[in-house]
């Protein structure tokens, strides 16, 4: 099961839930505890840190200015190379739509946008990415576009950046991917109960006006 934001656990409970001791528990708290991501409280206790609106804001703004830059070049330098594997990817997270396949769709959705990143040709670009993806990892737990009923939809999103890839137009790929991280990340700041972000609007400006394109107002 997985563990939601907010929620409290004792260092017993998670090694009961994982089959390993209670050392091996706490080396890999303290690292997360490093990231941010779980907090120590009293009894030994761990609390899985509560999504705030900065905290989404802040990550997602991250994600629009480094992952448009990624397909650009991953686009440009190849994108031969990623369009069948892109392709591929894609009718799996069709499959495991029409499935209701949460976590299928989910796994396979991670691996849709590691395929478009892959050609940028920088190992470190590849791993920032990676870790900030990482860090938005536990907001699909809140957010609607993974559960059953809502998966073709987000699939359906996916479809114009599969498109781009493959008549290799990097702004164009560019540009969908920053729009899609903003709206998802207007979501979950709706959810959270706030208006906007300006660091998120400033973000998804600053990307487009690189990408040299003209751009709407903004979401709300």
């Amino acid at each position: 099961a997985h563990l939601l934001p907010g929620e409290l656990v004792t260092l017993d409970e998670l090694g009961t839930r994982y089959g390993v001791s209670r050392t091996p528990v706490r080396e890999a708290l303290r690292r997360l505890e490093a990231e941010g991501l779980v907090l120590f409280r009293e009894h030994r206790r761990v609390q899985v840190a509560p999504l705030t609106v900065n905290e989404i804001a802040d990550t997602y703004a991250l994600r629009i200015l480094n992952e448009g830059f990624a397909v650009s070049e991953s686009v440009r330098r190849g994108r031969a190379e990623i369009a069948g594997e892109a392709e591929a990817i894609y009718q799996h997270m069709l499959n495991d739509a029409t499935a209701g396949d949460g976590d299928a769709f989910y796994r396979r959705h991670l691996d849709f946008h590691r395929a478009i990143y892959v050609g940028a040709g920088s190992q470190e670009l590849a791993r920032v990415t990676e870790d900030l993806r990482t860090r938005t990892d536990r907001h699909r737990h809140v957010h609607g576009s993974f559960l059953p009923g809502n998966l073709r939809a987000t699939a359906d999103a996916h479809a114009g950046i599969l498109a781009a890839v493959q008549a290799a137009d990097p702004q164009a790929a560019a540009r969908l991917v920053v729009e899609h991280l903003y709206r998802t990340a207007v979501e979950l700041i709706t959810q959270a109960g706030a208006d906007r972000s300006t660091l998120l609007d400033d973000a998804r400006s600053a990307a487009l006006d690189g990408l040299g394109g003209t751009h709407e107002g903004r979401l709300g």
